[in-house]
């Protein structure tokens, strides 16, 4: 073959690879920009908007004279977009490992380990980020908070470091704040993370995993009127997942405000009283209630000792937590309601009403109190050895008592016979006195 037909040849084969080349190249173009462009398309979008929601500020709590008793005060929080985190896992480690030692949070649960767990009846636990980001991470692209109230100077921080922690957002959402602290912290009780052991229920009822929830007191009972309606926005982002613009977005509904029947003014008059008489009875411990006896409202309710809730506000520190549940006087208790005490006195106000209704006595029975009351063994009546004696706390007796000069002297010898009987007289007997108490609550 002469050399000029060689050339020839080898021109055709070179523009037939240039066209196949570009036929390949055309080809690609037409499958990304037409066959392909919804899915890409989709992609992109994937990437760049976000539909997040947007936390409802908790309802305001007032006192029965419309005083604030806790509201809401911006804060910071810091979330991890699971998503925006690096794939590699060196330099993933190395973000979350940035952002826990500036949280003092740890990453893993080895690290969880090696500093001691903190956990609670209260539903208070330390978490590792490594397995917030497991068990809260409804999306890859939804925001998991990780921390609330951080450190105004922390935040500060991230912020400055966002190009080499990507994924991580820093946040501003609404922190209680109890006015009055320990003086009504028993009463209102504090909010806190959903604890591990009941998400799956809250989650039932419309909760988003890392949402913040009444734990104690009045935020926890009151929890479905405070909570109020979530928001959402959508917003684009860039690589960092830092918000560039809001696109769309529905505003939150701030949850209903609640009312209470406290007088905060006699609450601390109360709180100082209640502090004398135990310095005076040199107890460790004191409760003290007022009630509208007409009404049963509550005006005041004192447990001491006490503690500030507002500790609690974003998450209570492992030292602050550590004196509070180690302290044996248990001030994180409400003694008012949750102490387990006689009900002493109080409770002749069951058998008087008991015994008037069953017609044992009326208003003009009366029984004599002799200070002492001896109480034959029904096994062996005749014999005094072996009788057992009650005692009222007046040892010299009371005399003869209707009904009301009984419960007016709060007589125990009258209330013994008026519930278990004596001699000829048939008292009300331990089923109808057990019906009663039951009636009573």
């Amino acid at each position: 073959m002469s050399a000029d037909r060689q050339g020839r040849l080898r021109y055709i084969l070179f523009r037939l690879a240039v066209i196949a080349a570009f036929a390949v190249i055309a080809f690609r173009l037409w499958d990304l920009q037409v066959l392909s462009a919804a899915k890409y398309r989709l992609s992109a979008d994937r990437n760049r908007f976000r539909l997040v929601p947007v936390d409802a500020p908790r309802g305001i709590i007032y006192d029965r004279y419309k005083r604030v008793l806790v509201r809401n005060v911006p804060s910071f929080s810091v979330s991890i977009v699971p998503a925006g985190l690096p794939e590699d896992p060196a330099a993933r480690r190395a973000v979350l490992a940035r952002v826990g030692g500036l949280l003092g949070m740890p990453v893993t649960e080895a690290e969880l380990r090696a500093r001691g767990t903190l956990s609670s009846t209260v539903g208070l636990e330390e978490l590792s980020i490594e397995r917030i980001l497991r068990e809260r991470a409804t999306s890859p692209y939804v925001p998991v908070r990780i921390a609330s109230n951080v450190d105004r100077q922390v935040a500060f921080i991230l912020e400055e470091e966002h190009l080499d922690l990507p994924g991580v957002v820093v946040g501003v959402e609404p922190l209680r704040y109890y006015e009055d602290g320990p003086l009504t912290a028993h009463i209102l009780g504090y909010v806190g993370p959903i604890p591990s052991g009941r998400l799956a229920e809250y989650m039932q009822e419309g909760y988003q995993p890392d949402d913040l929830v009444g734990l104690t007191g009045i935020e926890l009972t009151q929890e479905r009127y405070l909570r109020g309606v979530k928001g959402q926005k959508h917003i684009e982002v860039d690589a960092f997942e830092r918000e560039v613009r809001v696109i769309a977005s529905k505003p939150p509904i701030q949850g209903d405000s609640v009312i209470l029947t406290i007088d905060v003014d006699l609450q601390r008059v109360v709180k100082e009283a209640l502090r004398e008489g135990m310095r005076r009875a040199g107890s460790p411990v004191g409760v003290a209630i007022a009630m509208d006896p007409r009404t049963g409202e509550i005006l005041a309710l004192v447990s001491l000792p006490s503690y500030d809730n507002n500790l609690f506000s974003g998450g209570i520190s492992e030292e602050d937590y550590r004196r509070l549940s180690t302290d044996r006087r248990h001030p994180l208790v409400n003694h008012a309601i949750s102490g387990q005490y006689p009900p002493g006195s109080t409770f002749k106000i069951v058998p008087a009403c008991a015994a008037l209704q069953e017609h044992v006595i009326d208003r003009s029975t009366k029984l004599v109190c002799k200070g002492t009351l001896l109480l034959p063994n029904k096994h062996f009546p005749d014999d005094p050895e072996k009788a057992q004696k009650f005692y009222c706390w007046y040892k010299h007796g009371h005399g003869p008592l209707d009904v009301i000069g009984a419960i007016r002297q709060s007589c125990d010898i009258f209330f013994y016979q008026v519930a278990g009987g004596y001699g000829d007289f048939k008292g009300l007997g331990i089923e109808r006195l057990a019906k009663y108490a039951a009636m009573f609550g």
